[in-house]
Formats: structure tokens, C-alpha cells, sequence
């Protein structure tokens, strides 16, 4: 039980910081996450403001140059170089000539064309003064960047600055004309823009309206390639897609990565930026995994290292204990036979024992003992030489038969005194197989002294040869009380005994039955163990033929 407990309580002291640590990691990790997903939002949102502020500066300087163009206009035979400079200029889509009296251009007197008679339409709230002219304010100011809702400081724009450089240039006021602007004009749901000249000296009023397709051709071009998975949408006032860059389906499921006004030249767009694989890059998806399975190794290898550790701790604790009480053992079962030999010796040679048969019955005492000490010293040593691997074998070809007569002759006495009956089975034909003589006799004493230890009492040893294709099989049988279900694929193992009261009561060290296996499995045999059909114990022993050994 102490064991136990000091197992589980090494296994808890490993386990418990490693899983704090991964998981502490992974904490990290996710945080880590969540900062990269972060900074790749404000970088798109700082991208989106960068290209907003790209398309406002962009609408703004057509605005100057078509103003600067309006100003330019002598006055003389204006409608004439209004109509001209409409005809010539693709970004005019419609000029006028307004006065406190009416509209001068269009005509109204003329028959008007389709497009004139819409614009006067479009516009009349305005020439009838039902809504009033605003008051012209500089452009400059007007140049706000989308990017100052998300940092409160535009990024900075060598083009903007060119801009507000010219405009403070051009500020010395201008006695011939007057004052100059753009009205944004919103009209059945679409947006035009209109630009105006006051003339001071003629009071009166022109200016144009901008075609906004050939505008929006213009602003096409500075909207840079998205990024993979990205696509770029230019949102007018109603909420409908005017233009938009990037592969992909754009639907009302696809994620929005960033949303910004245009700016103050074009009121109410927007620039968006939408990201088909989700607001989560594939990029911080795939770190987050590998760094995660990072983390599983690292988790998985400090709990294995440790394992294995922990497990080598106790295997040579385990060892430790067994090789004491292997050395505990052997010692007692030296010491026993050597005791009897010498009282039995002592008492012979002071002439103590009377009569022949007496004398006989110690001689036998001593023989039996000595061959007793002889198969423990054996094992020991071929135990050492099989550790060490300097177990040395002279395979040659033997009568199986004939080996296994001469080690039963020799044990013939032994297994009478232990009230065994011996029952010997073999093939009319010989056996020849092919192996180390003094190994197999060793291995023949191991399996028949573990009969006589554990299945004597007027039980019987049946001993069986049969031959099988390629291999030579031994059958050796007891009618003792069998191994358990829970024990038989560990009898094997070097210095195991199975723990209950028969092997308590019984010498040993726990190692003929290793070594039996070991000497096998060395000369290219094996040996294994399954219950005997109506009780007892059944080692079956294998070893090549040595006949179809020398065909291969």
C-alpha cells in the first residue's frame, strides 16, 4: 500500500504542474490570438480609411480642376463656352446660367431636350430660390479623412498636403469673380453634383453637373488589388453596390471587415471591406493550431519523459527487491543442502550409524542433496552467463529420445521419493533435433524439478514427444494444481513466483523457468505453458528437427 501511494503521489507531482503549465500556454496562446486578430482589424481599418481617403482626395481634385476650368470662362458669349467646354468635356454631363430672373441656360424659351428638361427638373427647387444657395465654403477644410473616427489623427498624405499647399496658394480673393462652391444634390434616391461660379459683376450665376458614371470610371483606378479573400465595395447613399473589386461571391452572410465614409465630397458612401473567409485570418488559424499541437507535444512528452522516469524508478526498486530476495534465497537454498550434507557426512564419518541399509539411506541423502546443490549452482550460473550474454552453445544433432531417457533414469530415485509415477510417451521413429546437450538436459532438470515441487503427492509426470512438420514438440505434464489464469504469462519472467501459499511452502528463486525459456528460445526452440485438460499444469518445449534445418 505505500508503494502505491508513493507511486501516486510521484505521478500527481508530474502531472498536476505539467497540465498548469499547457494550460497556461495555451492561455497565451489564445491571448496571442486574439491581440493578432486585433491588429489585423485595425490594420484593415486603417487600410479602409487609407483607400477612403484616397478616393475623397481623388473626387476633390476633379472638383478643383473643373472649378478652375468654370473660372477660366470669359465672361463674353458664355453660353457659348459652356456649351463648348460641355461638348469637349466628358466629366460635364450638363452646364447652367442661373439669375435672381430665372434660368438663362437651359433656355426655357427653347424646346428642351430630354436631358435638359430633366436637369431643370431635377434642379428647379433650387433656380425657383425655394432652397437656397449655400454659402461657398473653402474645399480645404473640407478634406476630413475617415481615418481620424478610428485614430483621431489622419495618416499622413503627401497628395493631401500638395492640395491644401495649392489651395492656400489660390486663397488672394478675385475682384472679377465671385465666390465658387459645390452643392451635393440628391435627387430620386441618386446623388449629382453640382458646381457653380458667382459672377459679381453680371450677378448671375453658372456652373455644371458633373457626370457621375465618368467620375466613378476615374475612382475605379484608385482602388488598389485586395488581399486573397478580400473584396472591395463602393456603397452609394441607398445602400446599393456601385462598384466593387475581388474574386469571390459577395452575399449578405459574407462577413464585414471594415465600413468608412467616403468623405465629404461624395456624402453618405461608403467604402467597405468585406473578408469571404471570416473575420478570423487563415494565417492566425493556422498558428493558433500548430501552435497548439506545439504545446500537445510539449504536454505529451513531459508526461512520457516522466512516465518513463517514474516507471524506471520503479522497475529498479522492483529489481532492487527481487535481486534481495533472490540473494536471500539462493542463500537458504545453499545453505540447507550443504547443512545436510555435512551433518549427514559427520555422522558417517564418527561411526554413529549402524548397519548398511542406515549408512546406505545417508549416502543417498548426501547424492540427492549434492544434486540438488549441483541444479541451483547451475541455474545461478547460467542465469549470470545469460545476463551478461557469454552463454556459449555447441549445437549439434540429438536423439531427443534419447537425452530425455537419460535424464529420467537420473531422476528416476527423486521422483519416486516424491510419489510421483512417471509415464513416458514416445514416437517409434527417432527425433533428431538440433541443440546444446548440456543446455537441453538443463532445461529437462528445470521443468522436471518444477513437477516435483508443486505437483507431488502421488501425483503423476506424463511426459509426451511428438513430432510436427518442422519441429520436434515435448510435453511435460503434471497433476498439480495449475498456475492461474492471472499468472500464466508472467511464470516466465526472471525471479516470479506466484504469491499464494503453495510457493511460500516450497524452495526456490524464481528462476528455472526463466532460464528454461531463455537456453530455448537461444538454440531457436521455444517454451510455453496452457492449462492440462482435468487439472494440473502442461509445458510444451519446441526445437527444430535437425533433418529439415539441414534441407533449408
Amino acid at each position: 500500500m505505500k508503494r502505491s501511494h508513493w507511486i501516486i503521489g510521484a505521478w500527481l507531482l508530474l502531472l498536476i504542474p505539467t497540465l498548469l503549465i499547457g494550460a497556461l500556454a495555451l492561455r497565451l496562446l489564445h491571448n496571442e490570438q486574439d491581440l493578432l486578430a486585433e491588429s489585423t482589424l485595425n490594420a484593415t481599418r486603417q487600410r479602409t480609411a487609407t483607400i477612403a481617403e484616397s478616393l475623397d482626395l481623388a473626387v476633390a481634385e476633379v472638383k478643383d480642376s473643373l472649378l478652375d476650368s468654370l473660372k477660366e470662362l470669359p465672361s463674353d458669349e458664355l453660353e457659348q463656352h459652356l456649351e463648348n467646354w460641355r461638348l469637349g468635356n466628358p466629366l460635364v454631363r450638363n452646364v447652367f446660367i442661373w439669375t435672381d430672373k430665372g434660368l438663362v441656360l437651359p433656355d426655357p424659351k427653347a424646346p428642351p431636350s430630354a436631358e435638359a428638361g430633366a436637369f431643370a427638373t431635377r434642379y428647379q427647387a433650387l433656380f425657383d430660390g425655394r432652397i437656397l444657395w449655400d454659402k461657398p465654403q473653402p474645399d480645404g477644410p473640407q478634406v476630413t479623412s475617415p481615418a481620424t473616427t478610428i485614430h483621431n489623427k489622419a495618416p499622413y498624405s503627401p497628395r493631401r498636403e500638395l492640395r491644401q499647399l495649392a489651395q492656400r496658394l489660390n486663397q488672394a480673393p478675385v475682384i472679377a469673380k465671385g465666390h465658387s462652391g459645390w452643392l451635393p444634390w440628391f435627387w430620386e434616391d441618386r446623388l449629382y453634383l453640382l458646381g457653380w461660379q458667382e459672377d459679381t459683376v453680371s450677378n448671375r450665376r453658372y456652373g455644371l453637373e458633373i457626370e457621375m458614371i465618368v467620375l466613378l470610371s476615374r475612382l475605379i483606378t484608385s482602388l488598389p488589388e485586395p488581399s486573397n479573400g478580400e473584396i472591395y465595395a463602393l456603397i452609394d447613399g441607398q445602400g446599393r453596390i456601385v462598384h466593387r473589386i475581388g474574386a469571390g461571391e459577395l452575399t449578405a452572410d459574407t462577413p464585414l471587415l471594415a465600413s468608412l465614409p467616403v468623405g465629404s465630397h461624395l456624402p453618405h458612401w461608403q467604402l467597405r471591406i468585406y473578408a469571404l473567409n471570416g473575420l478570423d485570418p487563415a494565417g492566425d488559424r493556422g498558428l493558433l493550431i500548430l501552435s497548439t499541437l506545439l504545446v500537445g507535444c510539449f504536454v505529451i512528452a513531459m508526461l512520457f519523459g516522466g512516465s518513463l522516469l517514474l516507471w524506471q524508478a520503479c522497475r529498479h526498486m522492483r529489481d532492487a527487491r527481487l535481486k534481495t530476495s533472490f540473494v536471500s534465497n539462493v542463500s537458504h537454498e545453499l545453505k540447507t543442502p550443504l547443512t545436510t550434507i555435512r551433518m549427514y557426512a559427520e555422522l558417517l564419518d564418527e561411526g554413529r550409524i549402524e548397519g548398511p541399509d542406515k549408512r546406505r539411506r545417508y549416502l543417498q541423502v548426501i547424492v540427492s542433496e549434492s544434486q540438488r546443490l549441483t541444479r541451483l549452482v547451475n541455474n545461478v550460473l547460467d542465469f549470470s552467463r545469460l545476463e551478461q550474454k557469454r552463454k556459449n552453445y555447441h549445437l549439434t544433432p540429438l536423439l531427443l529420445g534419447e537425452v530425455l531417457e537419460q535424464v529420467l533414469d537420473g531422476q528416476a530415485v527423486r521422483l519416486r521419493q516424491a510419489g510421483m509415477e512417471l509415464t513416458c510417451q514416445t514416437p517409434d521413429r527417432p527425433l533428431t533435433v538440433k541443440a546444446d546437450r548440456d543446455a537441453l538436459e538443463q532445461v529437462l532438470l528445470n521443468l522436471i524439478d518444477n513437477a516435483i515441487k508443486y505437483a507431488a503427492q502421488g501425483g503423476d509426470l506424463v511426459v509426451e514427444l511428438q513430432q510436427n512438420e518442422k519441429t520436434a514438440e515435448m510435453l511435460i505434464m503434471d497433476s498439480g494444481p495449475g498456475v492461474p489464469t492471472s499468472q500464466q504469462k508472467r511464470i516466465f519472467l526472471q525471479f516470479h513466483r506466484v504469491d499464494n501459499d503453495l510457493t511460500c511452502n516450497r524452495p526456490g528463486c524464481g528462476l528455472g523457468l526463466s532460464i528454461a525459456r531463455r537456453l530455448l528460445e537461444d538454440m531457436n526452440g521455444s517454451l510455453r505453458y496452457r492449462p492440462r485438460e482435468g487439472g494440473g499444469a502442461c509445458f510444451i518445449m519446441q526445437l527444430p528437427l535437425a533433418m529439415v534445418e539441414k534441407r533449408n
